[in-house]
């Protein structure tokens, strides 16, 4: 299992158009990566830092991810900038414990 840690600014968009334009429509698309467990969303308006923490089958399964036309597409956004990601081995049975994995 693996964990990831993504983070971006936002650049002339207002919150209201980055849900509509970025959020709501990806989110879906999102659901179905392939090795995705799962996705939470993070938002911290004031200091305009957004992402999302992810959760992986593998560590393979997150470099398919990042090699897709999906993140290429995102990355891509003029909207979006300093993207900048993380990774790390969970510790699994440590985790079962703190109740972060079931």
């Amino acid at each position: 299992m693996h964990a990831q840690l993504i983070t971006y600014q936002l650049k002339d968009i207002s919150q209201a158009e980055y849900l509509k334009q970025m959020v709501e429509p990806d989110a879906p698309v999102l659901a179905k990566v392939p090795g995705l467990i799962s996705k939470v969303w993070l938002t911290d308006e004031q200091k305009n830092t957004f992402g999302g923490f992810y959760l992986w089958e593998s560590k393979p399964a997150m470099d398919d991810f990042m090699h897709s036309d999906l993140v290429k597409a995102v990355v891509s956004r003029p909207f979006v900038q300093n993207v900048a990601t993380v990774d790390f081995e969970v510790n699994q049975q440590a985790s079962r414990i703190t109740r972060g994995l079931r």
